[in-house]
């Protein structure tokens, strides 16, 4: 078998313009710095990443293109390439959605509204690949050999729905230890952007495209005293700009030799005590997740080895349900601290909520569809938890 290129994720195919390119650019400026663009700009890095990875797994499967169909290695990795395809689909489609949800929000005319869903969309994978350390993010750690097809991976996969109610209390508690201070050396900076320079590049990169726009419709239109001066304020923040960009790229490279992770990080649950008839005690248990910024500091990662290695203890597959837990973390932070959309969270109960008769706990659909696999990552955190010291 014959694996077809993984699919690029792209806007819409090239056509006419449905509105005027001026306004078009003045529309997509106001989506820019909204709150939800930081969004856009994490599903755009995803897109990139997950990219990367499907295509990498099918140019291992034209390596193994000689081998017959039926050799073990072989269909391992095509199984592989085809969950990668349909992972960055996914991805695909979540990304198109929070654009149109955006665009539905602005004063555009609704015929308009699928151009320039796809514009900013298309806007922000174009700015995720121009950020600062794109190129080594892009870099693809070396393939594995064919041969390590063969490793034994954890085959239990879990439905939400076989969830006991024990289970969903104590994943309500898991969920609630990460909205508070882990037990580590260093600071996991949750909640925050990843450091003052990233925010101030951020706002620098906004600037100078603001002031610069700006210039260009005042030349077109209006005084020329204004032109200058926002063309000067755009070349201002461009100098600020590649100021911030080479310090975040030395403060990359200093970091990346002290290893500042590496000792990972412990947090503490408090499950209830389900001798106790009204739940009012709680006993302590903790558990390892190593958890870091990407390098351009858009999204929470999982440490990819703590990953595996939890998936190993527990024998759960969660897959890209890491993935999920981070970015639930970051947008429950971000919710909590007054940021991102929807109401701010209930500490007791963040994943499993309570029925109309409030003797059992349900998932909310809109969290399994958000963040597919969630479930799959507390319940591997679950079942390695031991007794806090």
């Amino acid at each position: 078998m014959t694996a077809a290129a993984p699919p690029t994720p792209a806007p819409a195919p090239a056509q006419a313009a449905p509105i005027h390119p001026e306004a078009a650019a003045l529309i997509i400026g106001e989506q820019r710095g909204r709150t939800g663009y930081r969004s856009l700009l994490q599903y755009a890095h995803e897109l990139h990443q997950q990219a990367a990875q499907a295509q990498d797994l099918h140019e291992t499967l034209h390596d193994l293109s000689a081998l017959p169909e039926e050799d073990d290695d072989r269909k391992a990795y095509d199984a592989r390439y085809q969950a990668a395809r349909a992972e960055l689909e996914v991805t695909r489609q979540q990304a198109q959605q929070h654009a149109r949800r955006m665009i539905r929000s602005s004063s555009a005319a609704r015929h308009h509204h699928e151009y320039l869903a796809a514009l900013l969309l298309d806007t922000a994978r174009q700015e995720a690949l121009q950020r600062p350390l794109r190129a080594a993010q892009l870099r693809t750690a070396p393939r594995p050999t064919p041969s390590s097809a063969h490793a034994v991976h954890p085959a239990l996969t879990i439905d939400p729905v076989q969830i006991l109610h024990e289970q969903r209390q104590e994943h309500n508690a898991i969920a609630a230890a990460f909205l508070g201070r882990p037990r580590r050396t260093g600071d996991s900076h949750l909640g925050t952007t990843a450091d003052e320079d990233t925010a101030l590049l951020l706002d620098t990169n906004r600037d100078r495209h603001s002031h610069a726009l700006l210039a260009a419709r005042y030349v077109l239109t209006g005084p020329d005293t204004l032109a200058r001066h926002h063309a000067q304020l755009a070349c201002d923040a461009e100098t600020q700009y590649q100021v911030v960009h080479a310090r975040i790229r030395r403060a990359h490279r200093d970091s990346r030799r002290s290893a500042p992770w590496q000792d990972g990080t412990t947090w503490t649950a408090h499950l209830p005590d389900h001798h106790d008839p009204d739940l009012a005690q709680t006993a302590a248990f903790q558990f390892h997740l190593d958890l870091r910024w990407s390098d351009d500091g858009l999204a929470l990662l999982v440490e990819p080895h703590d990953a595996a290695h939890l998936e190993r203890q527990s024998g759960i597959t969660v897959g890209r349900g890491w993935h999920s837990l981070a970015r639930w973390i970051l947008d429950t932070h971000a919710r909590l601290g007054g940021e991102g959309p929807g109401p701010r969270p209930r500490h007791d109960h963040l994943i499993w909520t309570p029925t109309t008769d409030r003797d059992t706990l349900r998932l909310p659909p809109t969290l399994e569809g958000r963040y597919p696999n969630l479930i799959a990552a507390l319940e591997a955190l679950r079942v390695t938890l031991t007794p806090a010291t």
